[in-house]
């Protein structure tokens, strides 16, 4: 697995100092020959069917995926591109070649 992207509407700190997402369900999945999963379309689709989210936020979930795999595939995504430059790092290094 090259990342692992769990689709969220917000995250923050709460004023206790507690960490917190509003998930969104979905998660994609990139492996590091560029494919990839989705994953949870079953329970964001429960979760729309139950009243638990509302129309916006799943609009906003398959907007966030659509999106994401975009640039999955043109291979242009800052944070996947950016792992992957530190793991050639990590890599050189415990080789002793950086």
């Amino acid at each position: 697995m090259n990342a692992y992207v769990d689709i969220s509407k917000s995250i923050g700190v709460s004023e206790q100092g507690i960490p917190f997402w509003d998930d969104l369900y979905l998660d994609v999945v990139v492996f590091p020959n560029g494919d990839f999963n989705i994953k949870d379309e079953d329970e964001l689709e429960e979760a729309l069917n139950n009243n638990h989210i509302k129309e916006d936020d799943y609009r906003l979930a398959k907007s966030v995926m659509n999106d994401l795999i975009k640039e999955i595939n043109a291979k242009e995504n800052a944070i996947i591109k950016n792992s992957l430059k530190h793991f050639e790092i990590i890599l050189m290094a415990s080789q002793g070649t950086y």
